[in-house]
């Protein structure tokens, strides 16, 4: 399906089997998350990254003249980068830590968020299934820090692996891992392992919920979508007539939150107003407190909800999007500074690629989605200390600088 659809998702990943019609039972009320007054603030700044984050993946998406579907998972960038920040110093660290909204906050607020929100998540409905899941692979030769492996070991649940990353055979034991960690939709994430890589921080989401009011298949029906190029195509669209959901109208856009479960979960969808594009929402998106007006600014209406059927994946890397919101440094090859990563003088730890891998899957019974972020680390090539020794026969030759007129040559077999 074309198009680009924007969906904020609470988390991305893969929606769970539910019953056929109606409400589903969650049995249980939302498990409410308890934060201090620090996480707060921490989830807060990732929540407004997030809307950075794919402000400027839309932007980007925009220019390249050809706007597709779009999916990223903000939740999963940050928790690989975190991971990575926990092994920076210097300008490496706070370029990280700002780009993510950290500033200011401790490595124990930072890490303590991420680790509640890794026990929590998961148990606050049982309707859903969500799987969160840390790893760090690295070269065998690579002398890795105890100190990083277990603070992200503590914190964030990493396994932790070593590999032969020369060996043919890498890529895939940790695209089994991958696979294994988000029930084989996303397949593949390592294609080949460059030369110089010799780490990656892997993290996998899994989330899959039904809704909380169901679509009835029987009332699907073909209906026209009309495309960013003015195109029109035919496609599956669901729909509920009159029925209660959080609802919020603005001259810019309409938006509204659809539930999942027991109401742990909900996917907020936002429809361009009048005369507004998807791509001028998503500038706005990232301009502070616009996604808090939307959120607070929602009242329980009743509403014929029409939304069509879709399901696709998408890959992006996020370096150039990073780079711009001010993590220079860290992809440096000479100036990054990961030194709790790893002791490699005279060389140097850098990172080389965030990308990630994401797929959704919206029908009738819920939603399903999944997605993998990797922050893969190169190392720079071994500096050779240069030497000359003429200590053989060698060849002579004196030249004249400006013309390079050979004036004399020879050769030396013995001094």
């Amino acid at each position: 399906m074309k198009g680009v659809f924007i969906i904020t998702l609470v988390i991305c990943a893969l929606t769970a089997s539910c019953e056929k019609n109606g409400i589903a039972d969650s049995g249980k009320k939302p498990v409410e998350i308890s934060l201090t007054a620090s996480e707060t603030k921490v989830a807060e700044s990732g929540n407004n990254n997030s809307m950075r984050i794919f402000s400027s993946i839309l932007e980007n998406d925009s220019k390249s003249g050809n706007p597709e579907n779009i999916i990223i998972s903000p939740l999963s960038l940050n928790i690989a980068l975190a991971m990575a920040w926990n092994g920076a110093e210097g300008v490496t660290k706070n370029e990280i830590q700002n780009t993510l909204g950290f500033d200011g906050y401790s490595e124990a607020d930072v890490n303590n968020y991420f680790k509640k929100m890794l026990e929590t998540l998961p148990k606050t409905d049982p309707t859903v299934k969500l799987a969160i899941a840390n790893s760090i692979w690295h070269d065998k030769a690579l002398p890795v820090l105890k100190g990083f492996l277990e603070k992200n070991s503590n914190y964030f649940y990493a396994t932790i692996e070593s590999l032969d990353f020369a060996s043919p055979l890498s890529p895939g034991i940790i695209n089994k891992w991958c696979s294994d960690k988000t029930e084989g939709v996303i397949k593949e994430v390592i294609e080949k392992i460059e030369p110089e890589t010799v780490m990656f921080l892997i993290n996998a989401l899994y989330f899959k919920a039904p809704w909380s009011i169901k679509f009835d298949k029987k009332d699907t029906r073909q209906s026209p979508f009309y495309l960013s190029d003015g195109k029109i195509t035919d496609v599956p669209t669901m729909s509920l007539i009159n029925k209660s959901f959080n609802y919020y109208e603005s001259s810019q856009l309409k938006a509204i939150s659809l539930k999942y479960g027991n109401g742990a979960f909900n996917m907020t969808i936002i429809l361009p107003g009048s005369g507004q594009s998807v791509n001028e929402i998503g500038k706005l998106l990232k301009s502070d407190g616009f996604w808090n007006t939307i959120i607070n600014g929602m009242k329980e209406t009743k509403i014929d909800i029409y939304l069509p059927k879709f399901k696709f994946d998408y890959k992006t890397e996020f370096n150039s999007s990073l780079k711009e919101m001010g993590m220079v440094v860290p992809f440096d090859p000479y100036l990054a500074d990961f030194s709790k990563i790893a002791n490699v003088k005279p060389q140097n730890l850098y990172i080389s690629k965030v990308f990630q891998k994401a797929a959704i899957e919206v029908d009738e019974e819920g939603s399903e989605a999944a997605a993998v972020t990797v922050v893969g680390f190169g190392v720079t090539s071994v500096p050779i200390k240069k030497e000359f020794r003429a200590d053989k026969p060698f060849i002579f030759a004196i030249t004249e600088s400006t013309t390079g007129t050979i004036l004399f040559m020879g050769k030396v077999s013995k001094p």
